[in-house]
């Protein structure tokens, strides 16, 4: 399964929200062996001057309902742009 996050934030923003991020990946690739994380960005901000970031999550056997609550409590612990959407995917085989 894998976990998208997407948010808008003010491109000033960019250093700490960036720092903030590999933080809270960090500490969960720590916690949820077999964690696999990236983050991605919309190539130019929007009329309002906000980029789009996608926090990915590919969490194999990872609990799913354990790793959002996780990931949502990092996320309010660092003060992350609100609001995050989540969606879910699995892959087809």
């Amino acid at each position: 399964m894998i976990i998208y996050v997407y948010y808008k934030f003010l491109v000033s923003e960019f250093p700490q929200v960036a720092i903030n991020v590999r933080r809270i990946q960090s500490q969960l690739t720590a916690e949820f062996i077999g964690l696999k994380c990236s983050m991605l960005k919309r190539p130019n901000a929007d009329e309002e001057g906000r980029e789009t970031w996608m926090e990915v999550y590919d969490v194999g056997d990872v609990n799913q309902n354990q790793f959002i609550d996780r990931l949502s409590e990092l996320a309010l612990k660092e003060g992350l742009p609100a609001p995050r959407r989540n969606e879910i995917f699995i892959p087809i085989h």
